[in-house]
């Protein structure tokens, strides 16, 4: 009657057993490895994806006490053979990109001078509404623009032509890699979070359904962290940046012409009187539509277009004659245009310039000496319309100029 007793007993104990092991290695290990490394999340993902060691509906006491057996054999008398032992989970394996499928960023910067920072700021906006994209940022000179990736160099070199190129950089970024990463990373946290759910639904213990809902609540937060970091990288990828920095003409011409020696032509300006004084007295005949300033100390008119003409003296030092100083304001002045064209009208050398804007004006300058004094004469015309109109009556009047 005792063996009976004793086996009962041998039962009960290899139960308490197998059920002491089962809540030291069950639930608890598995939730602790989700909060490990890669690696770990992968075994604990492959874990959680077998049957629950223990469940209290189909609990057989003949195969836990096979299980009981199995785990006490020596190490060194364990003999596994094939299909034994589920594998542990592999890696997935990269897929081959070609170099088409790679993902890049695409990133652009330019510094351009401008006649009006306003202007060229609206135009930019224009340009980028173009090409289906939008204004990311715009404070004071700068102008960051959003461009679909696969229209970035038209659109770039589109936005060059509105100024004077002074800088200019093109950067691409490879992020294939870490496009990868976090899509591997977002899609195992997901099925991750999705198994703890069916495992929470099989756990009545307390305790392990409180460890299990921190880390469904862990896995969620750290879910909108990777979706938010891949849904960045993806608008980066799609939409190139493009920034472009505009820089008034006064700003970027000045460090250049403070170098120019002679201070007369450093001072010219083709909107504005640099020259205030006419020592000599001359005949310079207008068409009547052009208003002129009697009063000024030094000859200026202007028509109703904007067509701007001055004449005014500067002292001959050095002592130079009309040719030297024609070729002095070519070669001081010709960088800060376009073009620029060396003429001759009667007496007088001239100099023509094309500005570079994207609306052009032209500036004629011209000089004649006398003795000690150096005759200068200026006409601005504000537009290609206006050179077309002006230039050939005011080229005659300074065929005809004469200085008493």
């Amino acid at each position: 009657m005792e063996m009976p007793e004793r086996r009962l007993k041998t039962s009960v104990l290899a139960l308490l057993f197998v059920l002491a092991f089962l809540f030291s290695s069950g639930c608890g290990r598995i939730v602790g490895k989700l909060s490990g490394t890669l690696k770990a999340r992968k075994e604990a993902l492959y874990e959680l994806e077998e049957p629950s060691s223990y469940d209290e509906t189909s609990y057989d006491e003949e195969e836990y006490g096979k299980e009981l057996a199995a785990r006490s054999v020596p190490a060194e008398k364990a003999v596994a053979t094939e299909g034994d032992l589920p594998s542990p989970p592999q890696a997935p394996q990269q897929p081959v990109m070609t170099a088409e499928e790679r993902k890049r960023v695409y990133s652009g910067y330019c510094k351009l001078g401008v006649d009006s920072v306003e202007k060229r700021t609206e135009e930019v906006f224009e340009i980028a509404e173009s090409f289906d994209g939008w204004i990311e940022q715009a404070a004071g000179n700068i102008v960051i623009v959003r461009i679909p990736a696969e229209r970035f160099e038209e659109a770039f070199n589109r936005i060059l032509d509105i100024g004077r190129l002074i800088d200019k950089s093109i950067e691409t970024q490879d992020v294939t890699e870490q496009y990868l990463d976090l899509s591997a990373r977002l899609e195992l946290a997901r099925e991750t979070r999705e198994r703890l759910y069916r495992l929470l639904e099989r756990t009545d213990n307390v305790k392990e359904r409180l460890r299990i809902l921190r880390e469904i609540r862990r896995l969620t937060d750290e879910i909108e962290e990777i979706q938010a970091r891949f849904n960045l990288l993806k608008e980066q990828i799609a939409f190139s940046t493009i920034t472009v920095e505009l820089v008034p003409r006064l700003a970027y011409e000045t460090p250049y012409r403070e170098k120019i020696p002679f201070a007369w032509i450093r001072n010219l300006d083709p909107l504005y009187t640099s020259i205030y004084e006419l020592s000599k007295r001359v005949s310079f005949e207008l068409p009547d539509d052009f208003a002129v300033f009697e009063k000024e100390d030094a000859f200026r008119a202007e028509s109703a277009d904007g067509t701007r003409v001055r004449i005014g003296t500067v002292p001959n030092l050095p002592d130079g004659d009309s040719l030297f100083w024609r070729k002095a304001l070519g070669y001081h002045l010709e960088q800060f245009y376009r073009k620029s064209e060396a003429l001759s009208a009667g007496s007088v050398e001239c100099v023509l310039f094309k500005s570079k804007d994207k609306e052009p004006f032209y500036y004629l300058v011209g000089v004649v000496t006398e003795k000690r004094t150096l005759l200068v004469i200026e006409a601005f015309f504000p537009s290609e319309d206006s050179f077309g109109k002006r230039y050939e009556e005011i080229a005659r009047s300074i065929e005809d100029l004469e200085v008493r």
